[in-house]
């Protein structure tokens, strides 16, 4: 009996089917067309508004934002780069001896602490000293005013929304940056109308200022970082330094801005280890009121 031959069949190659595919394509040239219309549409998405999409550079500031010359703050040890003012609140949000001395005082007070506060808390780190601090930019952070316009502190659209979680904020430290997004008024007018130092700039710049010690000095390093347990602890740290008050609306502050001061104004003694002290040609501090703030606003 005669034995059967084997019928062997050829196995198609992995290369048949996608030039069977673009066989095909060609001989339909819509189709082509329109698979390429699809990849360069996939290769510029931008969000449903026709905007493009905020990436986390896109938060620090541009060559032609930053300032001409950048301001030292010795007592921070940073670098304000980029200040911008509102033009409502010219005077108590433009660059000055004063406001300069609101930050760096505050700094000072702030930095001489920390190890303390981290003692009582029973928590570790691994540094002593934080030796690379973040470069500060001041911006308008009021939403009623202009807080929410191109680069702004709420400009979440075009600049902020890559790093922010969502609005509205009167400070935001971005660790992967190693910058500090600040409001831009460190005065404030008094019940007499002179310029002094804003009790609710500086709880927002000590709630900051524990955000970058924490991380600067390795407290997170043991710990695990956790976004929660940052926030309560940088609360918790504006608590130590004696401010009992807490976060503002833009409304709020507009108000007290703009006069509210009298008819809110709390006892001086709730604060009084909050401010730091004046020192010689720089801004005393006004007395807080029941709505000061931390760096997300309240609503």
């Amino acid at each position: 009996m005669s034995r059967r031959r084997p019928v062997i069949v050829d196995k198609p190659k992995r290369t048949d089917r996608p030039t069977e595919l673009f066989a095909g394509t060609c001989r339909h040239p819509s189709r082509l067309l329109a698979l390429a219309a699809l990849a360069i549409v996939g290769f510029f998405a931008t969000p449903s508004d026709g905007r493009p999409q905020a990436t986390r550079l896109d938060a620090l500031p541009r060559l032609t934002e930053r300032l001409a010359q950048p301001l030292w703050l010795p007592h921070c040890g940073m670098r304000v780069i980029e200040w911008r003012s509102t033009s409502a609140l010219q005077a108590e949000t433009a660059v000055s001896d004063k406001a300069l001395g609101v930050i760096d005082d505050t700094c000072e007070v702030a930095f001489s602490r920390y190890s303390a506060f981290l003692r009582s808390r029973k928590l570790p780190r691994l540094r002593n000293r934080a030796e690379v601090l973040p470069t500060i930019s001041l911006l308008p952070g009021n939403t009623l005013l202009d807080g929410k316009t191109t680069r702004a502190l709420n400009d979440l659209p075009t600049r902020f929304e890559a790093v922010a979680p969502g609005c509205c904020y009167w400070g935001l430290y971005v660790d992967s940056l190693n910058h500090l997004f600040l409001r831009n008024d460190p005065l404030i007018r008094g019940e007499d109308g002179e310029l002094v130092a804003n009790p609710r700039f500086v709880r927002t710049l000590t709630h900051e200022i524990s955000h970058i010690l924490s991380s600067r000095l390795g407290v997170w390093d043991v710990l695990g970082y956790n976004r929660e347990r940052d926030e309560a602890l940088a609360e918790d740290f504006v608590g130590f330094m004696g401010m009992r008050f807490p976060a503002e609306s833009s409304a709020e502050d507009l108000a007290l801005h703009r006069g509210g001061r009298a008819a809110q104004t709390q006892r001086a003694s709730d604060v009084t280890t909050a401010l730091p002290a004046p020192a010689q040609g720089r801004a005393a501090a006004a007395p807080p009121t029941e709505s000061a703030n931390t760096s997300p606003q309240r609503f």
